[in-house]
Parts: C-alpha cells; sequence; structure tokens
C-alpha cells in the first residue's frame, strides 16, 4: 500500500488562460517523482477538457508532460524555469535530478521562456 503525498503545482505560460498563472494540486504516491506529479495533472485536465490550454503549438503539444518534460533524456527542457521547494522552503533539485522524490506538500513553480 501507498502513501498518498499532495504537491501542489503552478504554472505560468504565455497563452491565453495560464499568462496570471494556474494552480493545480495533485496527489501522487509517496515516491513520485515530478514528471509523475505533472502526470496526474494531465489525468485530471483529460477529464476536464474545460480546463486544458490544448493542443497548442499548432497541435504538437497535447499535454503539460509533453510540454516540460523529455522523456528521451529524461529531463527538463532547456526553456523552463522551475521553482521547486518543500514546505519549510528547502530547495529540490528538480532540474539536476528529475528522479527526486518529492517533498510531501511541496510547491513547484513552473514557467516557459517563450523566446525573443
Amino acid at each position: 500500500m501507498y502513501k498518498i503525498k499532495k504537491i501542489k503545482v503552478s504554472i505560468s505560460l504565455p497563452y491565453s488562460g495560464l499568462s496570471e498563472g494556474k494552480i493545480f494540486e495533485v496527489h501522487v504516491k509517496d515516491n513520485a517523482t515530478f514528471y509523475e506529479a505533472l502526470a496526474m495533472i494531465d489525468k485530471e485536465i483529460f477529464r476536464d477538457p474545460k480546463k486544458s490550454i490544448f493542443p497548442i503549438y499548432d497541435g504538437y503539444i497535447k499535454s503539460y508532460l509533453h510540454l516540460f518534460w523529455n522523456p528521451k533524456d529524461n529531463k527538463l527542457y532547456d526553456d523552463v524555469g522551475i521553482m521547486p521547494y518543500g514546505p519549510s522552503r528547502e530547495f529540490m533539485p528538480l532540474w539536476d535530478n528529475i528522479n527526486f522524490s518529492l517533498i510531501p506538500d511541496s510547491e513547484i513553480d513552473l514557467q516557459m521562456d517563450p523566446g525573443c
């Protein structure tokens, strides 16, 4: 049996509906990683498409997981800004270790750099 932990993810993108940011709260198993938390957000928006901004980029990007995480290299894309902190403001090294087990009750802020 898995323990469950709560993760809060705030996402800001330069798109209609997310320029002000959107906050998701997901419950994941105790040893969950960042991309597993993103997958739970995607699962939530797939259940209620009204919450979704996808598809974007002419239909190429269909989920947050697809937008932020490069599965081939198992890392975040270079244009992703991430600020991951535990409840006592302890930093989680997700940029360097995407497989880091998330701290319960942590908050992760994500931003895309749209380029110039």
